[in-house]
């Protein structure tokens, strides 16, 4: 029977299917018998004819059981097999089956594994006839000589068989050799600049975290003397039902103002945001850099980022569980003072934050470089000089990043965490500034801290000038002045820098555990 009567057997069985479905009558099985037969599972018999001719119904076959049905799937599986073996492209050196893709030819396993042994074994085979015998599969194996140099011919390349197939770990030991090779040595000229970038990085690590212990004054040790305070509270709640009101006075609100819970809420927490504010501006000034930049990016920074750090600050002191806040032993903010504020989109927002934060086990070191990052951030809008602060807040990540890498060098990836948390912090900064204009929109009459109406352009009255002059930025104050201090903070945990630039010893002694007064004095650590 040939390819093509078999084409038109399968169209025609596919047609009659079709029509006899279409008329109700229930799937097929195939017959085991030799003539071409379809038979449904109601016992019902339809023969066809191999020349195309419609099938014709001869009736019911008495006693016909499902199981010869499922011999007839066998029976149909094996033809389908010896039609895919008809189909399967030939061997190009001896016609057999072939197996696949071998050596860069279609090719059986015989002469897969013949054309590799010649090559590995690097054997010499000699034709006793003319050289130029015929290679079948019947005669494959009389005339190795012939059958070799056919191989060669229809493609097969030596190359394939000596690069082969080799273990991971071979693999791993050849691409280091091949990095080792191809890797160019560092010349004196590239070695010293990486020292002084090192040693650059590693002094404005060294500000940043006394900036931080400086201006902030918000350590862990702190940080967990206020939430041992709020568990207190907590505690005494659940006894008494009555949380303390914070401990702000309330001297410049109306009669009005404060019968009003939002307004007092509004008012308690503004106040008490006042000295994180204060805190985070001086923090700002200190960090390497800052003061080289223009003025007036010195103010759209501060306005831009102060909020985010801020939060970044509180974030320890924010309890995502019970809805509270508490920033000194007197300033303790419950759920019910934070939803008198009436905007939960925002305080959802702030304490899905702390929580990732919290999580995340962020100590001294990273919560001070997070801040300088969302501070010193060089696509703000209505920058003067681009440039400068993108690259200083790139040192900065990279210190950030150092930091991470040495608290633990499995955790590389929450460098790209933190990073991702910087939109939201922008956005929640952006919902602070909309919540304050509608407060004053609504109560034109509240007094708000003036720092913060400068810092959130809620007056557009000269702002720049009248906050410079409220946070000194004119002049450097006495904690900017006294940075880079001569030696090491005992709690820094700063990664280390070079030992010397250029063969010259920088002569640094590196902290110890048994931490006495080991000072760097010789190290210049002026921002740069």
């Amino acid at each position: 029977m040939t390819a093509e009567s078999e084409c038109d057997m399968t169209t025609t069985m596919q047609g009659s299917i079709d029509v006899t479905q279409q008329e109700g009558l229930s799937p097929p099985f195939y017959s085991p018998v030799s003539t071409p037969v379809v038979v449904f599972q109601d016992s019902t018999q339809v023969f066809f004819n191999f020349d195309g001719t419609m099938p014709q119904e001869v009736g019911t076959v008495p006693g016909l059981e499902p199981e010869v049905s499922v011999e007839s799937t066998a029976d149909t599986s094996s033809r389908e097999s010896s039609l895919e073996d008809a189909m399967r492209i030939p061997c190009k050196v001896c016609g057999d089956k072939s197996t696949g893709f071998h050596y860069g030819v279609m090719a059986c396993e015989g002469c897969k594994g013949f054309f590799r042994r010649s090559i590995q074994k690097k054997i010499e085979y000699k034709c006793h006839l003319d050289g130029n015998c015929t290679i079948e599969r019947i005669n494959r194996n009389r005339c190795q000589h012939c059958r070799f140099k056919k191989c060669l011919v229809v493609g097969m390349s030596k190359e394939s068989v000596r690069i082969g197939r080799y273990s991971k770990k071979i693999k791993q030991n050849n691409l280091a050799e091949i990095r080792r090779l191809t890797m160019r040595p560092e010349t004196a000229e590239e070695k010293e600049a990486r020292e002084r970038r090192d040693i650059e990085l590693y002094s404005i690590s060294q500000t940043v975290l006394q900036a931080y212990n400086l201006a902030i004054q918000f350590p862990k040790e702190k940080v967990d003397g206020l939430l041992s305070k709020r568990d207190e509270m907590m505690q005494s709640y659940q006894e008494t039902n009555i949380f303390p009101s914070p401990n702000i006075p309330l001297d410049d609100l109306s009669e009005e103002q404060r019968n009003n819970p939002k307004v007092v809420a509004w008012k308690q927490f503004l106040e008490a945001q006042m000295p994180g504010a204060k805190k985070v501006v001086e923090f700002s000034k200190c960090l390497p850099g800052f003061v080289s930049f223009r003025q007036e990016d010195q103010i759209t920074l501060l306005k831009s980022g102060f909020f985010e750090a801020w939060i970044i600050l509180i974030s320890r002191v924010l309890s995502p569980q019970d809805r509270t806040m508490i920033l000194e032993d007197d300033q303790f903010f419950s759920r019910q003072q934070i939803n008198d504020m009436d905007v939960p989109d925002f305080w959802n927002r702030v304490f899905e934050l702390a929580d990732v934060l919290n999580k995340m086990d962020l100590g001294d070191m990273e919560i001070a470089h997070l801040m300088a990052v969302t501070i010193v951030t060089g696509d703000r809008s209505g920058l003067l000089n681009k440039t400068q602060t993108g690259n200083m807040q790139e040192k900065l990540m990279e210190c950030l990043r150092r930091e991470i890498m040495r608290q633990n060098a499995q955790n590389s990836r929450l460098v790209a965490k933190l990073v991702m948390l910087l939109p939201t912090l922008v956005s929640i900064s952006m919902m602070n500034s909309e919540n304050l204009l509608m407060l004053q929109k609504e109560y034109p009459e509240l007094v708000l801290p003036s720092l913060l109406i400068e810092l959130n352009d809620l007056n557009c009255n000269d702002s720049s000038r009248s906050l410079m002059e409220e946070t000194g930025l004119y002049g450097l104050n006495d904690i900017s002045s006294k940075l880079p201090l001569p030696r090491i903070l005992e709690e820094g945990g700063l990664f280390r820098p070079p030992k010397a630039i250029a063969e010259v010893p920088t002569q640094i002694t590196f902290m110890s555990q048994d931490y006495e007064d080991e000072d760097i004095t010789n190290l210049d650590l002026s921002p740069r």
